[in-house]
């Protein structure tokens, strides 16, 4: 349940965010912190891997752009999950054709959302992944 405006609710959720375009990026990552979350953020999919081996045992989650210079969000969700077979992946894509199955292409909680999105629709995918 989310708190009272103005009044953000701690969720000792600690959720790492890698997203190539940094407007997406700032606005995800605030729109997390407002939510309670701990956010972590990265502009590529290496830089993001690099936090992530500082810290497995610390991520909730891992939200990740599909198409990123560098590493790209399939790649990044396949390093997390050899090194943290539990966490939950959320991919996102303003690119249709880079819908992936997650069912099929990743086991365990995993899901996906299309840009852009509702922020009601996002965060109920992330509340999910979490509670899973």
């Amino acid at each position: 349940m989310r708190g009272a405006p103005g009044k953000i609710k701690k969720r000792n959720k600690t959720i790492l965010l890698a997203e190539d375009d940094r407007t997406v990026r700032k606005m995800v990552g605030e729109m997390l912190a407002m939510d309670g979350y701990d956010v972590i953020s990265a502009a590529d999919g290496t830089e993001a891997y690099e936090h992530f081996k500082d810290r497995p045992s610390e991520i909730d989650l891992l939200i990740t752009d599909v198409v990123m210079p560098e590493m790209n969000g399939k790649d990044l969700g396949r390093y997390c999950r050899t090194d943290a077979p539990e966490i939950g992946i959320l991919f996102m894509s303003g690119y249709v054709d880079n819908r992936l199955d997650p069912e099929e292409d990743f086991q365990g909680r995993t899901d996906f959302i299309a840009k852009p999105f509702r922020p009601r629709e996002f965060l109920k995918k992330v509340e999910v992944l979490l509670d899973e």
